[in-house]
C-alpha cells in the first residue's frame, strides 16, 4: 500500500513558493487599494458638483456645494441658496451632505476654495445677490497621501467639469 499526504520536504516547498507569491503580490495589492482610495473620493467628488449642477437648472434657483469647514476634505454640503448668501439657513434646503473623507490628501485653488455654486442656467458662478458674481472656474486636485498619481477636477465656464490625471510628480506638490 503507498502511503498518503506529504512529506515535510513537499509541505516546506509548497509553502516556499506561496510566501514567494504573497510577497510580489501584497505590494501591488495595496498600492490599487491606495489607486481605489483616491479614485472613489474623486468620484464622489465630481458626482456632488455634478448634483449641484443639475439642481440649480432643474430648480432654476442657486445651488451651493459648501466645503466643510472651508476644507473639502472635511466633506461638504449641497443646499438650495434661496437667499444667495452661501449659508445654510433654516428656510433652505439640505440636499447632500458627506462625511470627511480619509486617506486622501485635497487642494482647491481660490476660486474654489471654498465652495462651488451654480446659478439655474447651469453656470458657475461666485456668490452674489440676483445671479451676479464672477464666473466661478478653478480645479480641486485630490490625490493619495502617499506618493502616487491622483484626479484634478477642472470646473469651465460654463460650469461643465472635467477630470484630468495628476502624476505623481503634480500630487507631491500637494501639502
Amino acid at each position: 500500500m503507498k502511503p498518503q499526504g506529504f512529506t515535510l520536504i513537499e509541505l516546506m516547498i509548497c509553502l516556499l513558493v506561496l510566501a514567494i507569491i504573497l510577497a510580489l503580490g501584497i505590494p501591488s495589492f495595496s498600492e490599487q487599494f491606495k489607486n481605489i482610495q483616491t479614485k472613489v473620493a474623486m468620484h464622489d467628488l465630481l458626482r456632488a458638483i455634478e448634483s449641484a449642477r443639475t439642481l440649480a437648472v432643474t430648480s432654476n434657483k442657486r445651488t451651493v456645494l459648501l466645503a466643510n469647514q472651508e476644507d473639502w476634505k472635511q466633506g461638504w454640503t449641497l443646499f438650495i441658496d434661496e437667499n444667495d448668501d452661501g449659508e445654510l439657513n433654516g428656510e433652505e434646503t439640505l440636499k447632500q451632505e458627506k462625511s470627511a473623507l480619509t486617506k486622501v490628501k485635497i487642494d482647491a485653488n481660490t476660486h474654489v476654495e471654498k465652495y462651488v455654486s451654480f446659478i439655474g442656467t447651469g453656470e458657475g458662478r461666485k456668490l452674489g445677490i440676483n445671479n451676479t458674481g464672477a464666473f466661478q472656474v478653478g480645479t480641486i486636485k485630490i490625490c493619495p497621501y502617499t506618493e502616487g498619481s491622483g484626479y484634478a477636477l477642472v470646473l469651465s465656464r460654463g460650469g461643465r467639469t472635467r477630470v484630468k490625471t495628476l502624476t505623481k510628480t503634480e500630487c507631491d506638490e500637494i501639502n
